[in-house]
């Protein structure tokens, strides 16, 4: 085997210096993008958390998937300083599926979220429990809550995605959507007589209204629990973030353990958190008086009232105290 010679050395080590220079400048004058490449092409979740982390310490946000913002992998708008995660890393989404979203996204302005059902059922071939898992993981946060979404899915669903031609009286009449439907359809037989179904003539109209119907009622989202665990069944692991400035002391216990002195005595338990409102996460030391007045356990959502923060003795490490906290039903 031949022995590498000087120059040979040199060529490695000008190619580094020529890496570290352009990995530099980019993350200095165009840090959103150079961020996004960073994320795409992480090697593990510690690349994940190390390079989320640098992005939300300059003002750079990184969301969940997002209608209109994701593609298949990370993506970004710098305008916006914003990275949103890719819709290929929920399960059962292609990349074909969120190209084609993002497409539709940009290829027209939707004010209704019926009409992105529509136009993903035909368009894209979404089928429903990939709907429904966009949903559950807010990614479709834009048009409504998922309370509001799902019912609004529910009565798309009934209306056979938006192309039913007829639709019994005895599941409208006497409901809130009987007065909508009397605008779009008929209900009238031959003979004159009242016949047991609607006829719609419009029934992407009788499914904006309904949609409009649904918002003005001002239904409250689902409970923190709740969309936790709907991410988790959906995701298969716990990662729901609202990106939401109220939430970020909404912490997500993601593990208990005790701390015991050498006599065997717990002194304290060490929390371990997820924040619902940024993602971060932390790791909190519990007084074993505060924890056996207000117990915790893995899976629970608390908020954080109070904390503290110290330093070891010598200055090196820091801790964390959670001093109040109130549970999250």
């Amino acid at each position: 085997m031949q022995a590498e010679t000087p120059e040979s050395n040199d060529n490695h080590s000008v190619a580094y210096c020529l890496l570290g220079y352009l990995c530099g400048y980019f993350r200095y004058h165009h840090p959103v993008e150079f961020l996004t490449a960073y994320l795409n092409n992480a090697a593990n979740d510690e690349d994940i958390r190390n390079g989320t982390a640098y992005a939300n310490k300059i003002g750079i946000k990184v969301t969940m998937p997002k209608w209109g913002l994701s593609k298949s992998e990370y993506f970004f708008d710098a305008e916006k300083r914003l990275i949103a995660k890719g819709v290929s890393s929920i399960k059962y989404l292609s990349d074909q599926l969120a190209e084609d979203m993002y497409r539709m996204a940009h290829e027209k302005q939707y004010k209704w979220f019926v009409d992105v059902l529509y136009d993903l059922s035909t368009q894209a071939n979404i089928d429903t429990r990939q709907r429904d898992i966009l949903i559950k993981t807010d990614f479709f946060s834009e048009f409504g809550n998922q309370r509001e979404l799902l019912r609004i899915v529910e009565v798309f669903d009934k209306f056979k995605g938006g192309s039913a031609k007829k639709i019994s009286r005895d599941y409208i009449d006497g409901t809130p959507l009987e007065e909508i439907i009397r605008k779009h359809a008929t209900w009238t037989t031959k003979a004159g007589t009242e016949a047991k179904q609607y006829t719609l003539t419009d029934v992407m109209a009788i499914l904006r209204e309904a949609e409009d119907a649904i918002k003005a009622v001002g239904m409250e989202d689902l409970s923190d629990i709740i969309k936790v665990q709907n991410f988790n069944d959906a995701m298969g692991y716990v990662g729901y973030v609202s990106g939401a400035e109220e939430d970020r002391r909404k912490l997500y216990v993601m593990d208990v353990r005790p701390n015991k002195t050498k006599t065997g005595t717990i002194w304290s338990y060490s929390v371990f958190t997820k924040s619902i409102g940024s993602g971060k996460e932390s790791r909190f030391t519990v007084r074993s008086r505060l924890y056996k007045s207000k117990p915790i356990s893995k899976g629970d959502i608390v908020l954080c009232k109070a904390w503290t923060r110290e330093r070891q003795w010598n200055g090196t490490k820091e801790y964390f105290h959670m001093t109040d906290y109130e549970p999250v039903v």
